[in-house]
């Protein structure tokens, strides 16, 4: 550690950590030494090594296991965009981390259409949409409460085809013949679980999610769907 650093040395060890995990030296599931084996590496006292792993373990990056010892996280997904607004899928997000996607229907319901609905989809009033709201997972680990609108008349077959462990992309673009390419409105916020979300995604009530409301358009700018989903905070980052 550098002492002539002006970064707290629980920072510097909390940096160094969290580097050896993105370089895949300490892999999901991989036991990191212990809090006096790290002292010494590090040359500083157990209560600063404390500090940096809880700090660690609070955004995720490390789990304690009690009698077993402190064990690195699930794999979190990176999403970078780009002015352009390409528009990336949660499979292919997966994919480009070697996690395996899943995806776990928890409902299916024809709803009617709301006036920014109406006006994206440019469709008349009391027009219906297909509404589909599913778990994401990446090896497993629960991620994404995935909520996605799209006209019930375009998309009628969605309401019976299995939805289970794919990417819901593929399945419009099977249905429809068009895919999302970029969103017209974007908007992130910052929310907190409800309880029907912590019992989906494995979380406490009132934990952190980022909340993604896309309106998605394919390629020649006509609309495709709306998607309002909500990552686990400590799972999921955003880098723009």
């Amino acid at each position: 550690m550098n002492g002539t650093n002006s970064t707290p040395l629980y920072q510097q060890i909390y940096e160094d950590i969290k580097s050896l995990i993105k370089s895949g030296t300490y892999k999901a599931g991989d036991r990191i030494p212990s809090e006096s084996e790290l002292s010494q590496e590090y040359s500083v006292s157990r209560i600063t090594v404390r500090r940096a792993i809880e700090d660690l373990c609070a955004d995720g990056y490390l789990s304690k296991r009690q009698g077993r010892g402190t064990f690195v996280g699930a794999s979190r997904l990176y999403r970078r965009l780009s002015q352009s607004r390409e528009v990336r899928s949660f499979s292919s997000m997966c994919a480009e981390i070697g996690a395996r996607q899943g995806a776990k229907l928890l409902d299916r319901q024809i709803v009617p259409a709301r006036p920014a609905e109406l006006e994206f989809f440019s469709l008349e009033e009391g027009a219906l949409l297909l509404y589909i709201h599913r778990t994401r997972t990446a090896d497993d680990v629960p991620v994404l409460d995935e909520n996605v609108f799209i006209p019930y008349d375009w998309a009628r077959d969605l309401f019976t085809m299995p939805l289970e462990n794919r990417s819901i992309f593929d399945a419009i673009y099977e249905v429809m013949g068009r895919r999302p390419a970029t969103s017209t409105v974007w908007t992130i916020s910052a929310v907190r679980a409800t309880t029907e979300q912590s019992a989906n995604l494995a979380i406490s009530a009132g934990d952190p999610l980022i909340h993604s409301a896309n309106y998605y358009v394919d390629a020649e700018g006509a609309p495709v769907c709306i998607g309002r989903d909500y990552f686990v905070g400590s799972r999921y980052e955003l880098s723009l």
